[in-house]
């Protein structure tokens, strides 16, 4: 099962002091379905609830073993914090107005729920100061949910009529474990090729290296690779690419590319962008946000950063290191900027003593719930709305991420803007409310079935717009009752009114894929 068990479990607790409670794996982009042993505000046993996938990586063991850090930090002052950083705003505005260089507040941020990214896209549109950045430094397009997330091709039942698969830049046993089991099951069922485009990797089944650069797409356009007539003869192929895949500046032409050699069907829609993490697809469903850049850093007298681990983001490793090397150099720059760590440990401490007098000149430690403090709301890499519950009050003095950007959303309200008069004058949703705000948040940005208060809840899954060179307005087909109507529908349906359609050869056919598509290598 691969569930998690500490030490102390089989020693010195029993079953029955436990509380059940349900959860999701947050390592990986899928989010999937946990039930969880909660003990003394500590998760003592984790294991897999889902019956499709009865499994529970590496990663999500570590992630709940060292989740609880008794490292104790000092008391936050929040109603000093929050005063502060007003009076800064307020003198920043009135800079601005004199000044003709514009400097910004910068909230840069990864891995968000989708109540805590809204509240900062409301605090964007209401506050000319504030700029929202993501610490990502790739650029892929979100103008349709498939160019961002897994789409139906990558089902079960849709995979089962595929015979080819493409990996472009990408390890689905690390990076989404759901979708490897799928693709060796679909393996093990045989007529099924899966060609890769990178680095050598251990799938647990057999794989064709093709190579590892770009080169290899060229040659598949140009039809002079040897697995092109793989691919020519292939029913509905599936690729498979990731998000780093759009780092690279020629990533735009990657889709271009593989239209020339007709791997890719519009009916069939079979590229899919697999996520890092469960908060990714959300935030590209939101908005197009812009990556954390060089100019930046320059016109900035703060960097907000939520959820983020400066050692462990190599972007922002980088452009701090650059910085701090003077390699950009501007006339007009504070010298009293302020660096706000928003996180549930306090991990960029050692990144601020750098930059401090260089960079930084004031620090502030914003500690941050921690995963299964709140409730909260995701979409994961396949389109499916993931909950949380609020299971456990480890943190005392901790806040939840909305809770911390809705006071900061509160403050600015209450800041009289001279720079940007427009500001003052803008009609805002009161979010005092969370199960409200959630209710507005699924009117304004997402497409919703129902105008009920339970909306939000309501809500299973994002319904992708796939591009379509078909007319929107399906052509009706008006079908007569007919005798020949009737011995289609025995033939093929096996109505019962013939004895012969039960052994028809159609209908022993598709008792066989029936058969083939319900089995498991388990």
């Amino acid at each position: 099962m691969g569930a998690l068990t500490l030490k102390v479990f089989s020693d010195e607790l029993r079953e029955w002091e436990f509380i059940e409670g349900e959860g999701i794996d947050p390592t990986d982009s899928f989010g999937v379905n946990l039930r969880l042993s909660i003990r003394e505000n500590q998760v003592f046993l984790a294991e897999p609830n889902d019956p499709s996938t009865p499994w529970l990586t590496d990663k999500g063991r570590l992630f709940f073993e060292g989740m609880f850090d008794d490292s104790s930090t000092s008391m936050t002052n929040w109603e000093s914090f929050f005063s502060d950083i007003s009076e800064l705003m307020y003198f920043i505005d009135h800079l601005n107005l004199h000044k003709r260089d514009v400097f910004s507040l910068i909230f840069a941020f990864e891995n968000l729920s989708l109540e805590t990214l809204n509240i900062l896209y409301l605090l964007k549109q209401s506050c000319s100061l504030v700029e929202l950045r993501k610490v990502d430094s790739h650029k892929g397009l979100n103008d349709f949910e498939s160019d961002y997330q897994l789409n139906s091709s990558t089902e079960k039942a849709k995979l089962h009529l595929s015979t080819l698969g493409i990996l472009v830049n990408t390890n689905p046993r690390y990076e989404g474990y759901v979708l490897n089991l799928s693709l060796r099951q679909r393996f093990l069922k045989g007529n099924f090729k899966l060609f890769n485009v990178g680095s050598v990797l251990d799938l647990t089944f057999p794989t064709y290296n093709l190579g590892s650069n770009f080169n290899v797409l060229k040659h598949l356009a140009e039809g002079t690779h040897l697995a092109c007539q793989d691919v020519k003869n292939s029913e509905f192929p599936v690729i498979i690419t990731n998000v780093e895949l759009f780092k690279r500046s020629d990533a735009k032409i990657f889709t271009e590319v593989l239209k020339h050699v007709s791997v890719i069907d519009a009916a069939w829609n079979s590229t899919n962008v697999l996520n890092h993490n469960i908060g990714s697809a959300g935030i590209q469903s939101l908005s197009k946000f812009l990556p954390l850049s060089t100019e930046d850093l320059i016109s900035f007298f703060g960097l907000y950063y939520i959820n983020v681990s400066l050692g462990s983001t190599a972007n922002m490793k980088k452009l701090i290191e650059l910085h701090l090397l003077n390699i950009f150099q501007s006339k007009n720059t504070l010298l009293n900027k302020c660096f706000i760590d928003q996180n549930s440990v306090s991990v960029n401490e050692e990144t601020y003593e750098k930059g401090q007098h260089k960079l930084f000149n004031n620090y502030f430690y914003l500690p941050a719930s921690l995963f299964l403090e709140d409730n909260e709301t995701y979409i994961n890499t396949q389109g499916f709305i993931k909950r949380t519950t609020k299971l456990i009050n480890f943190k005392k003095d901790s806040k939840t991420n909305w809770q911390i950007t809705r006071k900061f959303y509160a403050n600015s309200k209450s800041i009289a803007f001279f720079n940007n008069t427009k500001d003052n004058n803008l009609i805002n949703f009161d979010c005092v409310n969370s199960f409200n705000f959630k209710n507005y948040t699924n009117f304004q940005f997402y497409a919703v079935q129902t105008l009920t208060s339970f909306s939000s809840y309501l809500t299973k899954k994002n319904k992708p717009f796939v591009k379509s060179s078909s007319p929107l307005l399906s052509t009706k087909t008006k079908v007569l009752n007919t005798k020949l109507k009737g011995w289609l529908d025995d033939f093929f349906n096996s109505n019962g009114k013939d004895s012969f359609s039960y052994n028809s050869y159609t209908l022993v056919n598709c008792s066989k894929i029936v058969r083939t598509s319900t089995t498991n290598f388990f």
